[in-house]
């Protein structure tokens, strides 16, 4: 039997952010381009028998928390220092329903984007990036969710 290793973003959201572990995110992808969340529909439905809108802007909410909390995670002295993560402001559009198991899509950053945002937590102790995720179903975008986050010591 193969073992799967548990991203470190899927453990910290299921013990960090209980309603992560309720809706059952899970990480589908994590690599340069992209951080892809999961959630199983069963668990996130609403009385119409579709994805339950709340649970669509939380899944990408959380896409977009998890982009932030790996660039953090992978910043020089990381270790030693305790940044919190707050989501600003937020605007989502909700475009058709979902009728099967939701997938946030969070696009990482420019690297001209990443640099002024490290440079502004460098300078202030504190930063803002804006960040866009999508709920996708069968290529096509359900939602989309345009959010700032900030970080600070």
């Amino acid at each position: 039997m193969k073992s799967v290793k548990v991203p470190a973003l899927e453990l910290f959201l299921h013990e960090m952010i209980p309603l992560a572990k309720a809706m059952g995110v899970g990480v589908e992808v994590s690599d340069d381009r992209s951080l892809v969340l999961r959630a199983p529909k069963e668990q996130n439905r609403n009385s119409l028998n579709t994805a339950f809108g709340g649970s669509l802007v939380s899944l990408a909410t959380l896409a977009g928390y998890g982009v932030v909390w790996e660039l953090m995670k992978n910043e020089k002295g990381s270790e030693k220092t305790e940044w919190s993560i707050v989501v600003k402001e937020s605007r989502a559009a909700y475009r058709r329903p979902v009728i099967g198991d939701l997938r946030a899509i969070c696009e990482r950053p420019a690297q001209a984007a990443i640099a002024e945002f490290k440079d502004a937590l460098t300078r202030y102790g504190k930063a803002k990036l804006w960040l866009r995720a999508s709920i996708v179903e069968n290529g096509q975008t359900a939602v989309d969710v345009t959010a700032a986050f900030v970080v600070s010591r």
